[in-house]
């Protein structure tokens, strides 16, 4: 039987009625993730059994990861770095407002023991289409510019594209991504542990970088949006199937981030995003 896990981030409540449709469910397969240490976790009325993680237990920990807004790919960051995902055959991850289906559990442990081969288990997604024509561009001569022209060679497609031949040295172009065709989104799926670990290395890399820092100043939830789209660009690239027949709701909650004022836009921000729209 292959063992795997999910990790779930969230901010400050669990909600019982995500977890328990799956009448399958079983405590030992997802571990919570509890960040943002500026909110106390609020469990007391759960009656679910939840294993929590508070991701200032991590031995390598870095906060400034959340202060900056990366959000759950600094939960990512730090199971790598830490090691975590190498308990595992499998390794997942979700956010707080995902709502698990019906025997949810069951039918993942079936299928990753059926599995012949690794495959990527995607609950949430995007067509090509829909991430390319959302225009969001890395234009390093206009950072503070979120959207435009989709054929823009600053799409962001092409910028994460080019980031990732540089790192692993290879050749691909935007029709192999289009010929993909299906883009996990929102850090919901389930990967083997050794394709964590090697899309992690460059995933960790342009967290390290900074690079995503230099753009969209004015929102901030553009790092973990930007780093979400390098995920989806990372696990598209893998030679791997792709099994996208569970798909998870999606609930709409209000995210709290460590300090709310530091991603409020100055005066010259401001004025450069209305002018950016006025054009």
């Amino acid at each position: 039987m292959a063992n795997w896990k999910i990790f779930v981030t969230f901010f400050k409540k669990l909600y019982d009625d995500h977890y328990s449709p799956d009448r399958t469910y079983d405590p030992t397969r997802f571990t919570f993730v509890k960040v943002n240490d500026a909110y106390p976790a609020e469990l007391e009325e759960n009656r679910l059994t939840y294993d929590v993680l508070f991701e200032h237990d991590f031995p390598v920990f870095r906060p400034d990861l959340q202060e900056k807004g990366y959000h759950e790919n600094s939960v990512l960051y730090h199971l790598h770095r830490n090691g975590f995902h190498r308990a595992y055959d499998y390794v997942g991850f979700a956010e707080y407002d995902h709502v698990l289906c019906g025997d949810f559990t069951r039918l993942i442990q079936e299928k990753v023991d059926a599995a012949r081969q690794e495959t990527i288990f995607v609950f949430n997604k995007f067509t090509f289409r829909q991430l390319w024509e959302q225009g969001i561009l890395m234009d390093p001569a206009r950072p503070d510019k979120e959207t435009g022209n989709p054929e823009s060679k600053w799409n962001c497609l092409n910028v994460i594209l080019k980031d990732y031949n540089d790192f692993f040295g290879t050749a691909y172009g935007i029709g192999d991504l289009a010929s993909r065709n299906c883009f996990p989104i929102c850090h919901n799926f389930l990967i083997p542990s050794a394709m964590f670990e090697k899309i992690m290395a460059f995933h960790g890399h342009i967290m390290d970088s900074g690079k995503v820092e230099r753009y969209h100043r004015h929102n901030w939830r553009a790092r973990a949006g930007l780093m979400e789209r390098y995920m989806a660009v990372e696990l598209a690239l893998e030679k791997a199937p792709i099994d996208d027949t569970i798909l998870l709701e999606h609930r709409s909650y209000p995210i709290k981030v460590l300090k709310p004022e530091w991603f409020k836009p100055g005066l010259r921000q401001k004025i450069l995003s209305y002018l950016q729209k006025k054009m």
